[in-house]
């Protein structure tokens, strides 16, 4: 059976379909001969959909189901905000749905969905597409207290970035971190708040700045302008009293279309036409991947090598 006309927005529920087909055990036929996914009672998408979505707008179908299920406004926080608004996070997407509640004294765990009450009383709440979510400083902050430093920092720099439409200003980080109750990691907060910048331009870019700051280092200038007769190149990480260059390769840069156009090798030679210009300004270049930044000891000696002093502050 050709399910496409009951989707909304690529899910099927039960409720759209009642009443439009003969056989009310369709969607279940549908499930079993792997036409469609079932996220939980009553929501479905269609095979073709969940095959080509991301984990991102996998984990977003999951919310939607959710909330579709759920029998009083639910709202949702944490890791799946995150998903929402667009926001990079470390690691994998989870597969419950973080919501949340309000305290009512208990209650038995549902499946697929992770429950919290902390803070509910001061969140601020705003509508995003239809659901009730956490306002953009409350979910970075939610998301970055539950991670290490090195995993946290990349939220919040993007909450700030100077590209994002919907960028917070650092003082309502600031405000909203003082009112965290310190058992729910005020100080972890303020002192990741206090690192964050507007100037970063990738999740892996602000990991790579907090290892170099956790190892020790000076630390660096952000988007440094250098000219020459050919334009402006911005640099990473450019430390001014040895005038010298680091610069965050990820992958993706040589992988998404976005970048590459369909000729990865057009973008290396770009990079080197590129490196060849700044190093005639600079004392010394190095680039730093994801396996660098995952590395302690190789990352302190490829800066110790471009002569990096320690210092941090």
């Amino acid at each position: 059976m050709d399910f496409t006309p009951f989707a909304r927005d690529g899910m099927i529920l039960t409720r759209n379909v009642q009443g439009h087909v003969d056989d009310p055990r369709s969607l279940r036929r549908g499930v079993r001969d792997r036409e469609l996914i079932k996220l939980r009672r009553g929501a479905f998408v269609p095979s073709s959909t969940w095959t080509t979505a991301d984990a991102r707008q996998r984990h977003i179908f999951r919310i939607r189901a959710v909330i579709a299920a759920a029998e009083r406004p639910v709202i949702i926080c944490g890791e799946s905000a995150a998903a929402l608004w667009g926001m990079p996070i470390s690691g994998d997407w989870p597969t419950d749905v973080s919501v949340l509640d309000e305290w009512r004294g208990g209650g038995r765990a549902e499946p697929g969905v992770r429950r919290t009450t902390a803070g509910f009383r001061s969140a601020r709440v705003v509508d995003l597409g239809g659901i009730a979510v956490t306002d953009l400083t409350r979910t970075a902050l939610d998301v970055a207290r539950r991670n290490i430093f090195s995993e946290a920092i990349g939220s919040l720099d993007w909450a700030l970035w100077r590209h994002n439409s919907r960028a917070v200003p650092l003082s309502q980080l600031f405000e909203d971190a003082e009112g965290f109750d310190p058992r729910l990691g005020r100080r972890h907060l303020l002192r990741l708040v206090s690192f964050a910048t507007n100037l970063s331009d990738s999740f892996g870019e602000s990991r790579c700045r907090a290892m170099i700051e956790l190892q020790g280092f000076e630390p660096p200038q952000l988007q440094v302008e250098f000219r020459d007769e050919q334009g402006s190149m911005f640099t990473d990480f450019f430390w001014p009293s040895v005038r010298a260059v680091a610069e965050f390769d990820g992958k993706q840069k040589y992988t998404r279309n976005e970048y590459t156009h369909g000729d990865p090798t057009e973008v290396l030679w770009r990079e080197k036409k590129r490196q060849d210009r700044l190093g005639r300004q600079v004392n010394g270049i190095t680039r730093l991947l994801n396996s660098d930044v995952d590395d302690p000891p190789r990352l302190t000696a490829l800066l110790v090598e471009l002569g990096v002093p320690r210092g941090g502050r």
